[in-house]
């Protein structure tokens, strides 16, 4: 079921090509079945558009983190952090002070690797520019982090950050340099 609340497309173009299969062969009872399947179509997608998935949501408060970072809000990126993790805001805070985050870095994935009812381990990649406050240089950088979130009153709050090297996947330092 997640797989059609977070990408419909596959379904929707496979009932479409029975659908015009269907169709095309003529007879009425292929007809009606042509009708039955474009039907089956269209409410998969609605279904989709009407479902909010669990890595959805996350991803909303995730994207609300990054925008903290970029417009250097700190309270719009405490807003995201679980009060069960006051040492994130202090990391976030540090950060804040060593880098500048430009509008050209975003998230590219986020995959949703264990759940339960009320947490979630998501793997978060990132690329884009930032710039180190101490040199006024600018780079661009690949991040992963392996993130845990919190259901804490109806909104996925970050619990935990783990800074990962994109390309091996083992843990390094929040502040080590690229």
């Amino acid at each position: 079921m997640y797989y059609l609340t977070d990408n419909p497309w596959p379904a929707v173009i496979v009932l479409s090509g029975l659908a015009i299969a269907a169709f095309i062969t003529g007879n009425s009872v292929m007809r009606k079945l042509a009708l039955v399947m474009a039907v089956a179509a269209g409410s998969v997608y609605l279904i989709e558009q009407a479902v909010v998935s669990k890595t959805e949501q996350i991803e909303v408060s995730a994207n609300a983190i990054l925008e903290g970072f970029q417009n250097e809000d700190i309270d719009q990126i405490s807003e995201r952090i679980s009060v069960q993790s006051p040492d994130l805001i202090a990391t976030a805070k540090r950060g804040l002070q060593m880098v500048g985050i430009t509008d050209s870095f975003h998230i590219r994935s986020i995959k949703l690797k264990s759940e339960s009812s009320d947490e979630a381990v998501i793997g978060i990649r990132a690329n884009g520019n930032i710039h180190e406050r101490t040199h006024s240089m600018s780079q661009r950088v690949a991040e992963f982090w392996e993130t845990t979130w919190v259901n804490e009153s109806e909104t996925w709050k970050l619990k935990k950050a783990v800074r990962l090297d994109p390309i091996s996947g083992e843990p390094r330092g929040t502040f080590d340099r690229n």
